[in-house]
């Protein structure tokens, strides 16, 4: 599954890269054929007169024109269309440059042929390495009419041209497997560097030990959850817990079984929320804090009551605490209303976790 992705991931990266570069090679193609105007421009009485006797020319101008013009439109609204229309349009194109290649092979101006023709060969390389078809559907017709032009029809055959144009082809396939190598060693690297600057996010924002979100990414949670829900009115609900008599766990237990005691819960509490927009973090030391967005009175005492529970059922021992033979927890709920603010919201979670411990820990007390 994960082979399909990301060879899904880079067949998108070469279509980036080749609509990246298309506009450059159109304007190449408008340019050429502006040079050949301005070439030929001269042997002709008049501009009219050299448009009708060289259409391919004009064909190669407005072609280019048109492509950039259709991608620029179809491009943003469906990539998988712009992506055919480009394989139908340099199909175009290169069948008007065969157009001009037959014209001045004609005219006998081969001198023009050659420099032009290995101009855009190799300037199709940098949009379409990547594109074996796009590169295809340009070159080759070129390529076979040039050829077929020189020695069948001119009968310029000799060892020296079989071997140039042997020559062109090893050029044109290596320097496209060389550029293809370059462009999947950055495609690599760039897919290494989004793991990274990912793992490192996910570092910045989880507490080392627990592995439970950190205070930094609850309060920013925290606060994209309080602005939603207060705007649209929805209740919810804040939980503050802490271990009861962690400290003399810690001296009793060592601070390497304090921790592994502290990771079992966390893991515990993680268990006991439901829904994927529910968050438990690490609020410091042995303090923990549960948001539950679109939450009531119900609800989050049900949660409350799934910790008390669950926190029993592990039984991890603890001596030295006033309450029992085994680690428990205290509980303080705070829902929200209208005029509660961020911060008030958690000093009344912190009051009825205060609450809690007063009646005897082990528990949990709502708020007013």
């Amino acid at each position: 599954m994960k082979d399909k992705k990301h060879l899904a991931w880079i067949a998108q990266e070469k279509r980036k890269s080749t609509f990246h570069s298309v506009d450059w090679f159109l304007l190449v193609n408008a340019l050429f054929s502006l040079y050949l105007l301005l070439q030929r421009i001269g042997a002709y009485p008049s501009l009219t007169h050299f448009l009708r006797s060289a259409p391919a020319v004009v064909g190669v101008m407005l072609m280019a024109a048109v492509t950039y013009t259709i991608l620029r439109l179809l491009r943003p609204h469906s990539e998988k269309a712009a992506w055919w229309i480009l394989n139908a349009c340099v199909t175009i194109l290169a069948l008007c440059w065969c157009g001009v290649f037959h014209h001045l092979i004609a005219i006998n101006s081969v001198y023009l042929v050659y420099p032009l023709l290995i101009g855009l060969i190799f300037a199709s390389l940098i949009p379409f390495y990547l594109s074996p078809l796009l590169l295809s559907l340009f070159s080759a017709p070129i390529l076979m009419m040039a050829i077929a032009e020189n020695i069948f029809f001119r009968g310029a055959v000799s060892l020296a041209n079989i071997f140039s144009y042997g020559l062109m082809l090893f050029l044109i396939y290596s320097a496209k497997r060389m550029l293809e190598k370059w462009f999947m060693l950055a495609v690599e690297r760039e897919k290494e560097n989004k793991q990274l600057i990912e793992r490192l996010g996910k570092l910045a924002n989880r507490d080392p030990l627990t592995g439970l979100a950190n205070r930094r990414y609850f309060s920013n949670y925290f606060d994209s959850v309080f602005a939603r829900e207060s705007e649209a009115q929805d209740g919810f609900a804040v939980i503050l817990l802490d271990v009861d008599f962690f400290k003399k766990y810690n001296d009793h237990y060592g601070h390497q079984l304090g921790d592994e005691c502290l990771i079992r819960l966390a893991e515990c509490f993680d268990s006991c929320v439901r829904r994927s927009q529910d968050l438990v973090a690490r609020y410091g030391g042995e303090e923990f804090i549960i948001l539950l967005p679109k939450s009531d009175r119900a609800e989050a005492t049900a949660v409350a009551e799934r910790i008390k529970a669950q926190v029993a059922a592990i039984a991890i021992p603890h001596e030295k605490s006033d309450v029992g033979p085994w680690v428990t927890v205290s509980q303080g709920i705070a829902l929200w209303r209208t005029g509660v603010g961020r911060e008030q919201l958690v000093e009344m979670a912190d009051k009825a976790l205060y609450q809690a411990k007063a009646n005897g820990r082990n528990g949990y007390m709502l708020a007013d």
